[in-house]
């Protein structure tokens, strides 16, 4: 077991460490949310919701308007070109185009797509396949469906298969048939029309407004922005490890089984899988088989707020362990041995946190707290069907009807998909109060130390 006084003085110290990352208090009425903008607004609105949900109180009208007039407002900022949302013009425009509908469905299915037809042309006209026959008049034309394949030339893969086809003498030849699967395969004909249908305005603007909000997936700017981010996520997982290193020794005096830090602790089978739960731990200031504290690290606190529900899960699933179990993670230190009823101590309370996991965000800049409206609440509004509607009416000059997004709050208090957003505040909070700075609680351990041996 943990020394008494090691595990008093951890949840003193991270009861003490300022909170730079708490969710700011809420306007005192829906007018003056309104007249804080539209996100506040939103906010509060929102939260109205909630609480009176929870009291098992009607939701007052007042807190149905803000909504209305809220979200209507989102919408509006959301289309002004320059500076509102590509992601949510994109959208827009997808809802209004069915051409580019089809574009983006097909583009969804074109990585499987072009793996299947690359391989089907391999089989055939594989460079190495190639080398290893002797020479045949079929080769040229085999080693130019490669290229194609390769340069993802489809359109020109297509003539070159029915040119093959087309000179084909099938009594000679066992090529016929392969070609012509391979020209008759779905996948190509699907990249073909994807390819076709680039070329026309509409997709034209929607991959203009996509590429506004970042680089397309797959491409080298998406890679590349992949790896800065891999390399900001390791800077802020090595700065958390080494403050927790720094408390190991500086706690070393309290006796008991060395302090250790463990990383990339991964949730061993034997542990029943919960859906969509974390199974993967950044760091653990670990104890003999017992965990002190546990951490997730982010690069700021928005990026906790959608992580949180799966923090939650992951917990439920450590805590569901045998009290007189053993378990083993492995670990990017090797594996680690965890204690059953150590795991139990780490079960949620509700929505909190238990007090010895945290959130660690050490970013570069000032500290920003959590956003009134997380990312993720503005999206999933937004591309409600009625939401949508509402934005194409803006957009053809159409004034929409005032209560045209009332389905929306109707759909918030009562439909599953919504459930997230209507409790984005109670999220932002628990997210506010678990994030720390990894520098904060190592001063707030020291101070707490210091004043336990004045």
């Amino acid at each position: 077991m943990n020394p008494p006084g090691l595990g008093r003085l951890l949840r003193q110290a991270i009861a003490a460490a300022p909170r730079r990352f708490r969710w700011p208090p809420l306007p005192a009425d829906a007018q003056a949310a309104w007249q804080a903008g539209a996100d506040v607004a939103m906010a509060f609105a929102l939260e109205t919701a909630r609480l009176a949900r929870q009291a098992g109180k009607p939701v007052p009208e007042a807190g149905r308007a803000l909504f209305i007039r809220s979200l209507a407002l989102l919408v509006r900022q959301a289309l002004v070109e320059g500076t509102g949302d590509p992601a949510f013009q994109a959208l827009v425009l997808r809802s209004q185009e069915p051409r580019v509908d089809e574009f983006v469905r097909l583009s969804s299915q074109r990585v499987a797509d072009r793996r299947a037809v690359r391989s089907a042309v391999n089989a055939l006209a594989h460079p190495g396949k190639l080398r290893g026959l002797p020479p045949q008049p079929w080769h040229e034309a085999l080693a130019r469906l490669h290229d194609f394949a390769a340069a993802q030339a489809w359109g020109e893969l297509r003539m070159a298969l029915e040119q093959m086809l087309a000179r084909a003498d099938p009594p000679e030849s066992a090529l016929p048939d392969p070609l012509r699967a391979l020209l008759d395969q779905p996948s190509l004909q699907r990249l073909e029309q994807a390819d076709r249908l680039r070329d026309l305005p509409g997709v034209q603007r929607y991959l203009a407004l996509c590429a506004q909000r970042g680089p397309l997936a797959g491409s080298a700017a998406a890679s590349a922005m992949g790896r800065a981010s891999a390399r900001t996520g390791n800077g802020a997982e090595k700065a958390t490890v080494d403050v927790l290193r720094t408390l190991a020794e500086r706690l070393a005096p309290l006796g008991g089984p060395r302090l250790r830090v463990g990383r990339g602790l991964r949730t061993p089978a034997a542990l029943e899988r919960l859906d969509k739960s974390k199974d993967e731990w950044d760091a653990a200031l670990l104890q003999g088989d017992e965990v002190v504290l546990l951490a997730e690290v982010k690069a700021s606190p928005a990026a906790a707020v959608p992580d949180l529900p799966r923090l939650l899960r992951g917990l439920e699933r450590l805590a569901a362990a045998d009290a007189g179990g053993l378990y083993t993670f492995p670990s990017a230190d090797g594996p680690v041995t965890l204690a059953g009823a150590s795991l139990r101590q780490l079960v949620p309370r509700g929505r909190e946190l238990p007090p010895h996991v945290v959130y660690f965000c050490s970013p570069p800049g000032p500290p920003q707290p959590v956003p009134w409206l997380a990312a993720s609440t503005r999206a999933v509004l937004l591309s409600e069907p009625h939401s949508l509607a509402f934005a194409r009416a803006l957009a053809a000059g159409t004034p929409p009807a005032p209560d045209s997004l009332a389905p929306v709050w109707d759909a918030l208090l009562h439909a599953p998909r919504l459930r997230a957003a209507l409790h984005q505040g109670l999220t932002a909070t628990t997210v506010g109060d678990a994030t720390l700075h990894p520098r904060d609680l190592l001063d707030a351990v020291l101070r707490e130390w210091g004043n336990s041996h004045c």
